[in-house]
């Protein structure tokens, strides 16, 4: 609405401009053929979304033919054949512009007839009212003082300016309606998305906050036991995400460790984060090896898995007194272990993500941990490190990346912010 209003006045001044200069006839021919179906054009435009935001539109393909696209195609061709047929404007001799009949009889009634079905049904829904929709309720108080003001400033101009050109006069007063309308159609909106956006941002800072409250961060995790260490961190790309670590102690010889990616990212995979997390930790204190528990708790996620999603788990049992680690993988990232001072992958043996089959099995892989040793365990954040232009680094220096002693490592919910941090963590050093 807003471009066709500006070309709505270029044409005019145009018009204008010509009128009276014989030379320039064709040219004050485009001005007003083109004023004329420019204002068409508007008018349906303007009609349109006042009905579209009050939900009063025609339903039916015909109605909406005949009252939005046969009137600006049937002006259209009017005012194209007009320097011939006459049948709108005739432009004299002396280049002087003049109406004829079927300009009064036709174009002025239809252009009233649209702005008068928006005012009526903005009347309409201002005095039913919407429970609860203020937006709309509020454009229909500007579209009200639109169509008074278009009226007032007209009269305005013609009896107390004495303007020469009524035409000019016209547009001038629904430029000045027309600002009204948009700016205070737009700056409330603008408010009220604001505030919305505002209370989002609100609401996922709290968000983060839980889920942060519900990972271990105070380290050293268990002062007063002196046979293992542990580090762990995690930095999501977003506000809250999938990935999460957890370690607990099952009982006083046996210590369970926990990294997963959930598919997807924001706050439903925040959401299937935290479910999955207490049903490893809720299954792993009940008892069993680490393939026990991720069937059990793979069968309780998929049958209540209505959204499809899925998560990769690695849970390892530490038995401290021996330094058996025992661990099962749900389709994650191999770990890295660090045995005798030698780094290297630990290829244990994957089963499929918990939550995308029913009946999946896991197996589970055992090492022995000595002292000095020690394993990390990983998101994809460090699997898919890339440089400074996004390109996957060699396989050896995302391994010399992953080196890090404890039981659960760092890890991100976009694999290449978390990655970068990484990278300027090591170039630094």
């Amino acid at each position: 609405m807003l471009l066709t209003a500006v070309a709505l006045g270029c044409f005019e001044i145009l018009w204008s401009f010509c009128e009276g200069h014989p030379e320039w006839k064709a040219l004050t021919y485009i001005g007003a053929c083109g004023y004329m179906i420019l204002f068409v054009i508007f008018t349906v435009l303007l009609n349109r979304y006042i009905l579209f935001r009050f939900d009063r539109l025609p339903k039916s393909r015909w109605l909406t033919i005949l009252f939005y696209i046969a009137p600006p195609v049937i002006f259209s061709i009017l005012c194209i054949t007009t320097p011939w047929t006459h049948w709108f404007v005739r432009v004299d001799e002396a280049g002087v512009l003049y109406e004829e009949v079927l300009f009064d009889a036709l174009f002025t009634p239809l252009m009233i007839l649209y702005v008068l079905i928006a005012v009526v049904s903005a009347v309409r829904c201002a005095i039913k009212g919407r429970r609860g929709d203020h937006a709309t309720t509020r454009i229909a108080y500007n579209m009200i003082v639109f169509g008074v003001l278009i009226p007032a400033i007209y009269i305005m101009e013609i009896l107390l300016l004495d303007v020469d050109s009524k035409y000019l006069a016209l547009n001038f007063a629904v430029s000045i309606a027309m600002v009204y309308l948009t700016t205070n159609v737009s700056t409330h909106t603008l408010l009220e998305t604001r505030a919305k956006v505002e209370a989002t941002e609100a609401d996922l800072r709290i968000g983060t906050e839980i889920q942060a409250s519900m990972l271990p961060s105070t380290f050293p995790a268990f002062p007063n036991r002196k046979e293992f260490d542990i580090h762990a961190s995690m930095d999501p790309a977003k506000e809250v995400g999938g990935d999460f670590y957890d370690f607990f102690m099952i009982d006083e010889d046996h210590l369970a460790l926990v990294i997963a990616d959930v598919s997807g990212k924001g706050i439903p995979a925040a959401l299937f984060m935290m479910s999955s997390k207490i049903l490893i930790n809720d299954h792993a204190m009940i008892g069993g090896t680490p393939a026990e528990i991720l069937e059990r708790v793979n069968k309780l996620v998929f049958a209540n898995n209505k959204a499809h999603m899925f998560v990769t788990v690695w849970l390892g049992i530490l038995e401290i007194s021996t330094g058996k680690l025992t661990s099962a993988s749900a389709g994650h990232e191999y770990p890295i272990v660090n045995v005798n001072g030698k780094y290297e992958l630990m290829k244990d043996k994957h089963g499929l993500a918990v939550g995308a089959m029913a009946g999946s099995q896991y197996l589970n892989t055992e090492i022995t941990l000595h002292q000095g040793d020690s394993i990390f365990v990983y998101t994809d954040g460090v699997a898919e490190a890339t440089d400074a232009n996004n390109r996957l680094l060699p396989c050896r220096v995302r391994r010399s990346l992953s080196i890090r002693r404890g039981a659960c490592g760092r890890q991100g919910e976009n694999p290449f912010t978390s990655t970068k941090i990484i990278l300027a963590d090591r170039r630094k050093a």
